[in-house]
């Protein structure tokens, strides 16, 4: 009972360190954290505090330094305390405790009791399977958890005896090792407890962001729980260990960042906040850089419709997530190069008229099947429908563009995917549903503005 209580309570420090590192930082990022709501806050420092530990951990590997938990962890608290014991730093913690000492009591009313407790099942539910249960599923096993392990055992970022996806980028498997070490051995049920957490995270950032442009409390609250009980998908990825749970998080912190700034409603360090994301993004997964890429384009096309004041330069202002992308994408493809490893290509091969037309048919049947994401897509499509040319007066049409391009970058990657007929339909079962999850907490973002446009309420500043 003693070791298990002590294991426990090593995984919470080896968590609790991510967000000191990640507010730390955020410290650093924006001029004042409190401009934030607490989810905000949260989401935010988890997101940085992950993305700059495993970037790290790279740079260890690169150095020839091999991993241990006072190496890993060491210099970046150090970074850490500086960062709050600077003027700045100092201000935000003492902002934060005046804050939580004079916090009022919020009332829920009915109904968002009722949207709290069915997130609170989903949670209830996915926990304890993502806590007692071994990983299962073939990526999860066979990429991620792999490479988790070897990089445990290796001490460093090995990939020498990796020969399926080597080169697909690490943040999931290095923050798995990273825990690894924190919990001081290979513990698979209590690390993949990260999962509901990134979810957690996520939902919280969802209703925060909708309750920020202007829906009631009950409002967002019903907005997060409609996505987290819409179909099976995002459910399945509370416990299921794969990195597209953590790069949806990713794309909606950066969209939803974005989106803010296009309607100037945005905190100060937002764009530079939104960068770290989208390097977040790059970093994650394979399919994050072109994803972080649509929504940079996204972005500019609204400028360029819209020509809001000062347009030319905000389009310039741009180039800082560009460089966030840049800065995601670049040292993982130095590090191949300097490893000597194939970056794989077998996705961009040729194309396939045939498939793309069989595409678009597996796609509305995914966008449209309940299993999937319940009736989110159809409630989407019908609440845009409703907004009518409000749709494309505001910077709504940002977010209508990033999901509308990389539903059509969907169709386009499985026209030339190198598959045969008899495996197709397979090959598209197997991976539409994680493709979906990366833009669906993004059309329910975009779902709820479009609820505000047809309901609109007086609107309310959002909860601290």
């Amino acid at each position: 009972m003693i070791e298990a209580g002590i294991t426990l309570l090593r995984l919470l420090l080896g968590l609790g360190a991510l967000f000191f590192l990640g507010y730390a930082l955020l410290t650093l990022l924006v001029p004042r954290p409190r401009d934030f709501t607490l989810w905000e806050r949260a989401a935010f420092s988890f997101g940085v505090g992950a993305l700059a530990l495993t970037f790290w951990m790279l740079a260890l590997t690169w150095w020839g330094t091999p991993f241990s938990l006072g190496r890993i962890l060491g210099p970046p608290l150090a970074l850490a305390a500086a960062l709050l014991l600077a003027p700045r730093g100092r201000r935000a913690v003492r902002e934060e405790l005046q804050a939580f000492q004079v916090r009022p009591r919020i009332a829920l009313n009915g109904w968002d009791w009722l949207f709290l407790g069915l997130v609170v099942m989903v949670f209830l539910y996915a926990l304890p399977r993502a806590a007692l249960y071994p990983m299962w599923a073939w990526d999860a096993v066979a990429t991620w958890g792999c490479k988790a392990k070897i990089f445990y055992a290796s001490r460093g970022l090995d990939l020498t005896c990796i020969e399926a996806h080597n080169y697909y980028p690490n943040l999931t498997p290095l923050l798995l090792s990273y825990l690894y070490f924190a919990l001081g051995q290979v513990n698979d049920s209590l690390a993949k407890v990260i999962f509901p957490l990134w979810g957690a995270l996520l939902l919280g950032l969802l209703y925060s962001l909708a309750a920020r442009l202007g829906l009631s409390r009950s409002s967002a609250l019903g907005l997060a729980a409609f996505l987290a009980l819409n179909g099976t998908v995002f459910i399945v990825h509370l416990y299921i260990a794969y990195a597209d749970l953590p790069l949806a998080f990713f794309a909606l912190s950066g969209a939803g960042l974005l989106y803010l700034w296009l309607a100037d409603t945005a905190p100060r360090g937002s764009l530079t906040l939104a960068a770290c994301f989208l390097s977040g993004m790059a970093w994650c997964k394979y399919e994050g850089p072109p994803l972080a890429a649509t929504l940079l384009l996204a972005a500019a096309l609204t400028l360029a419709w819209l020509r809001p004041a000062h347009w030319v330069r905000r389009l310039g202002q741009l180039s800082v997530p560009l460089a966030g992308l840049i800065v995601g994408y670049l040292p993982w493809r130095l590090f191949i190069v300097q490893q000597k490893m194939e970056i794989g290509a077998d996705h961009i091969q040729g194309l396939y008229p045939h498939q793309m037309v069989k595409a678009v048919s597996y796609l509305l049947a995914g966008l449209l099947d309940p299993y999937y994401f319940g009736f989110l897509w159809p409630a989407l499509v019908l609440a845009l429908i409703l907004a009518g040319t409000r749709l494309w007066r505001s910077p709504m049409l940002f977010l209508a563009l990033f999901v509308g391009g990389n539903l059509v970058a969907i169709i386009l990657a499985y026209a030339v995917a190198p598959t045969s007929a008899a495996e197709f339909p397979a090959y598209v079962r197997a991976t539409l549903d994680r493709l979906l999850l990366h833009l669906t907490p993004v059309a329910a973002l975009l779902l709820g503005l479009g609820l505000k446009e047809l309901f609109p309420t007086p609107e309310s500043p959002p909860t601290p």
